[in-house]
């Protein structure tokens, strides 16, 4: 004999349960039973398996909820079978009314829906529809499809009610809105997704809205902004209308019509969608677009911005392998370099004047035109201006590279030691196809192809590291992206996380550094500065150009002071940094004679024609006593060649 254990959420449920007749079951009323779980044990206490009980009518388990049961009988319903209409009168299911009919003692065999086309067992409940004075059934359908349809209609005489409201929404103030009875695909207003589902149309304007965005919560928070919850608004906010904007998830442009999340004090924006799909799913492909770089890998990256500029690759990639100098090494005190008439003598020992901390002249490496280090080599022979790195002296004379892989470049001296006064343009200097500067000693050239790098390019390294973005970045050179950081084309050499869309150009991602002295901040370097800037709502304007500044870019922000320089205006791209000029010259636009020469001394050493930053730039310089006139090449090159 089987005893039926109830476990009861409630000790007094037994005492208060309600009771229906119902006609599966005529011999005794059923009770209503608020239980987890319905079990049969052995009446004798056996150690046989307890027993889930199934409903008699769709004889499916009954683990949990209320169920309707006679204990006596051992009859058991779910309750929503208990409580299933009597008769069902729906012509979308069948064109007479159905009733539900008990199977057991009617329906010898087995038998197919007529609606879901399944086979079913002669037992449980079904709908019928019987031939007058016939036991034959015309229709027949299972409660599971019948239960399907019961609540579709009701949720269409649901939405019927619904549809008799007009809705006034903030985002359509102007007009009221109607729930429509079907759904459909379109466009929508407000998210511009095309989703099929219920909408709402405006009832005297074409504007048609998802039933889901007419309900959108006014504010969340999302974990790719955790600082500040993000507020509903139905437009983009006329004050941000300066700049364009690009959703953060996305990276797709942001309309200015259409509704979206913001952080107004970050300028923080996000498609209603991708708001949405990242609080449901957090983790997304820019999360995981470099998980197949470990750690270990990431830290041995050049990791940028760094302190100073990078402007000397050769140095930092090369120096280490050519610079062990040994006394036993006769044969490389002295060389004959295929790019000078004399033999090269190596120096290991510092000279006074190579300081480039100092405001003496620096002297530069023919080859890649940076400031002199040990060791190098010198002409002995009257050629006292030529130098070359010792690594500079060893570059390999024929490169495979990777921006340029179907043919090798070769390195050459260009040997352009023009006078800029007398060059009448820039067409007399190779331009370098990485950084976009002219060059006129050393450089790797394509005899093919007529693809250019100068020496310090031909180096960069292929991957690096970079604060504002969290996955390494690849050395590409691809036109069409503009940079991320000052939203500027670039043809030349960029570094891009192509999961993320994500691109920076050379010199925003090596030669920015992390902070820089300038003469509006006296006393004090500016630090590199990734927005948002934290209590700082107002709009920004460059204290150089005087323009308003994208807030959404990196800039150079004094907090003390209070001042806000764009990258390329407190620090120019210097365009005639591969140049190597010397010696003295008459100028129509100066009364004094010009020299060229390279310095480094503060910041308050600029340009006298355009009061740009000039240290360790080549310069004209004029050197009488009663006269303290530099001048840059690029307002050189502008006086000679005209407006």
């Amino acid at each position: 004999m089987i005893k039926y254990i109830i476990f009861h959420t409630h000790t007094h449920t037994l005492t208060q349960m309600e009771e229906i007749n119902h006609f599966s079951h005529k011999n005794h009323p059923l009770k209503l039973i608020n239980s987890e779980t319905i079990v049969g044990s052995s009446f004798d206490g056996g150690d046989k398996k307890p027993q889930v009980i199934g409903c008699y009518a769709c004889e499916k388990p009954i683990s949990s909820g209320f169920a309707y049961a006679c204990l006596q009988c051992r009859y058991f319903l779910h309750k929503s079978c208990a409580l299933l209409p009597p008769t069902i009168n729906d012509p979308s299911l069948y064109h007479h009314p159905l009733t539900l009919t008990d199977l057991k003692h009617i329906k010898p065999r087995s038998w197919f829906c007529n609606m879901c086309g399944i086979q079913k067992k002669p037992s449980g409940f079904a709908y019928t529809s019987v031939e007058q004075h016939n036991t034959l059934f015309k229709f027949i359908a299972c409660i599971d499809c019948c239960v399907v349809e019961i609540a579709r209609r009701a949720e269409a005489d649901a939405i019927k009610e619904e549809a008799k409201i007009k809705v006034q929404h903030e985002g359509h103030p102007k007009h009221t809105l109607t729930l429509q009875l079907r759904p459909a695909s379109f466009l929508c207003d407000a998210c511009n997704a095309k989703d099929e589902g219920l909408f709402y149309e405006c009832d005297t304007c074409d504007f048609w809205i998802h039933k889901s965005c007419v309900s959108l919560a006014p504010t969340i928070i999302l974990p790719h902004h955790p600082n500040h919850p993000l507020v509903l608004v139905y437009s983009l906010p006329e004050k941000f209308f300066n700049f364009l904007y690009y959703c953060e998830i996305c990276n797709k442009y942001i309309r200015r019509n259409l509704w979206l999340y913001q952080c107004a004090n970050c300028r923080y924006f996000v498609h209603i969608k991708c708001a949405l799909n990242a609080v449901d799913q957090p983790s997304t492909l820019r999360d995981s677009a470099s998980a197949s770089i470990d750690d270990e890998e990431v830290d041995n990256f050049l990791h940028f911005p760094m302190l100073e500029a990078f402007t000397d690759p050769l140095k930092l990639v090369l120096f280490e392998k050519t610079a062990q100098y040994n006394d036993d090494d006769d044969d490389k005190t002295k060389i004959n370099h295929w790019c000078h008439q004399h033999p090269l003598t190596l120096n290991v020992e510092s000279q006074p004047n190579n300081m480039c901390c100092s405001s003496h002249p620096i002297e530069v490496c023919f080859g890649c035109v940076r400031p002199l280090s040990l060791p190098y080599y010198t002409c002995k022979d009257g050629c006292n201006s030529f130098s070359l790195h010792k690594y500079c002296a060893e570059l390999p004379l024929k490169l495979q590279h990777p921006l340029h892989p179907d043919h090798s470049l070769a390195l050459i001296n260009t040997n352009r030691l023009l006078s800029l006064i007398n060059t009448r343009g820039h067409g007399k200097y190779n331009q370098c196809n990485g950084c976009g500067s002219f060059c006129n000693t050393f450089l790797y050239k394509c005899e093919t192809c007529e693809f250019k790098l100068d020496v310090s390019c031909a180096f960069l390294p292929n991957t690096i590291k970079h604060k504002s973005h969290k996955h390494p970045l690849i050395q590409v050179i691809d036109p069409v992206p503009v940079c991320n950081a000052c939203n500027m084309w670039s043809d030349y050499i960029s570094y891009a996380c192509n999961a993320c869309n994500f691109i920076l150009d050379m010199y925003c991602a090596m030669r920015v550094p992390r902070s820089l002295g300038h003469r509006y901040c006296k006393g004090h370097e500016i630090p590199l500065t990734y927005p948002p800037v934290m209590d700082h709502p107002e709009d920004f304007f460059c204290d150089i150009c005087e323009m308003e500044m994208h807030p959404k870019f990196p800039l150079y922000y004094c907090h003390k002071c209070k001042n806000s320089f764009h990258l390329h205006c407190i620090s120019r791209i210097d365009l005639y940094a591969n140049i190597f000029h010397e010696g003295t010259f008459n100028v129509p636009y100066h009364k004094h004679p010009l020299t060229f020469v390279r310095r480094k001394k503060t910041p308050k050493y600029i340009c006298s024609n355009c009061n740009q930053d000039i240290n360790g730039s080549l310069i004209l310089e004029c050197r009488s006593k009663v006269c303290n006139f530099n001048i840059c090449l690029e307002c050189a090159y502008n006086k000679v060649m005209g407006p």
